[in-house]
């Protein structure tokens, strides 16, 4: 008796634990800048699209390219851009969330190569519910669907 009632209540556990899944959270027009010059800082960015009923949260992003990976924003406050790093994004259930340029942004530290225009590198984005996501993206200058 105590063993199914362990399995149940560790069935159960799992089920409660389980609030967003993995297809919840889509990542789109994902991109990230050139580091021609090995350890200055890159930027990495992307859209967030929360396709569940529960909000999640972005809470880090990690990467072989790597060991520093930070989420950051830009803010204006009496006229003065500031960057700042946050603990995490949240994006409510049915919000898209733009990861860009002079807003929210993945500040990339510390790196062992450098990478160039037409060059790919890995990001793991760490969603609090959805777990774990892993993008291939593409290094180029401008966003994608940019008008520049």
């Amino acid at each position: 008796m105590k063993k199914i009632l362990s399995v149940i209540l560790i069935f159960v556990a799992f089920q409660n634990n389980a609030l967003a899944e993995p297809s919840d959270i889509i990542i789109s027009n994902e991109w990230a800048r050139p580091i021609l010059v090995t350890g200055r800082p890159g930027g990495a960015y992307f859209t967030v699209e929360n396709k569940g009923t529960e909000a999640d949260r972005l809470v880090s992003v990690t990467s072989t390219i790597s060991p520093r990976l930070e989420i950051h924003e830009h803010t204006m406050k009496d006229g003065v851009m500031k960057m700042s790093q946050v603990d995490y994004i949240e994006v409510g259930p049915g919000e898209n969330v733009e990861l860009k340029p002079g807003g929210y942004h993945i500040m990339i530290f510390d790196t062992a190569t450098q990478y160039k225009e037409g060059d790919q590198i890995d990001l793991t984005l760490h969603f609090e519910k959805a777990g774990a996501i892993t993008k291939t993206v593409n290094v180029t200058s401008t966003a994608p669907n940019s008008k520049n």
